[in-house]
């Protein structure tokens, strides 16, 4: 497994080439004002990382609004509706799968984003619950006010869609099949030297900002304790850079 010296050959090679490692951060399943959300944005106050809170817009209320509201770093995007499972029981989760009416899926996501839409730092991106969707939808997702979407892995299109921009996530650090906590360091760090070095040798999309996906409401110290160091050692290297969430979908 990678380690963090690893890590520091993958930028230094990045820097060999004149390029740079750009980053991004995504954090789901956002809510309220939390003792969780506030460590959060403690991390990117320190660290001078730009995150990008993905919220659930039914059921979100004014906490975290305002909260956010105080926090220039953070930008609000949109997490579904309420994150509700609509797939049968032997297919895999998924709030917006070809198992709905387009019209519907399409009236409730702008439902959600009238509601989210007020917050001072939002933009129109839709993040897929559990990271899927049904592709059909992508054409029809500025029907619903929506510019831009993000789920898990290397990028095909950077626009999917004419009016639509694509930018993922490449790396999660939680154990969701086995403890639901930390992942480890050498399981994370893979991830995150496996993007960046497909990134630099052609095998993904260079222009794809790496995208670390965290969940604020179910992290261990592991978890925290990774973040900050992931960001803190990044943002030393001459070769990395962390984008904000416009940054990273309209460059």
């Amino acid at each position: 497994m990678a380690d963090w010296n690893d890590l520091a050959r993958e930028l230094d090679a990045w820097s060999e080439i004149g390029g740079c490692a750009t980053f991004w951060w995504r954090d789901d399943d956002a809510i309220a004002a939390t003792a969780q959300l506030e460590r959060l944005l403690t991390i990117s106050a320190e660290t001078q990382a730009p995150v990008s809170v993905a919220v659930i817009p039914r059921d979100t209320n004014g906490t975290l609004r305002d909260r956010l509201a105080g926090h220039p770093l953070a930008t609000a995007v949109q997490h579904g509706w309420c994150h509700q499972n609509h797939a049968p029981p032997d297919q895999r989760k998924m709030e917006y799968g070809p198992h709905r009416p387009v019209d519907v899926m399409i009236a409730e996501l702008s439902d959600g984003w009238k509601r989210l839409s007020p917050f001072e730092h939002a933009l129109p991106v839709l993040v897929a619950p559990w990271n899927r969707m049904d592709p059909a939808l992508l054409p029809v997702l500025p029907r619903a006010g929506l510019g831009a979407v993000s789920t898990l892995g290397p990028r095909d299109s950077a626009e999917p869609a004419p009016g639509v921009r694509r930018t993922n996530v490449h790396v999660d650090i939680v154990d969701w099949a086995g403890t639901r906590g930390f992942v480890g360091t050498g399981a994370a760090l893979d991830q995150v030297v496996g993007h960046l070095a497909d990134r630099r040798e052609g095998r993904a999309d260079r222009q794809e900002a790496t995208g670390l996906m965290t969940h604020h409401l179910c992290h261990d110290k592991g978890c925290w304790d990774f973040v900050s160091d992931l960001i803190s050692r990044t943002r030393a290297h001459r070769a990395a850079r962390w984008l904000d969430t416009r940054q990273a979908f309209w460059p």
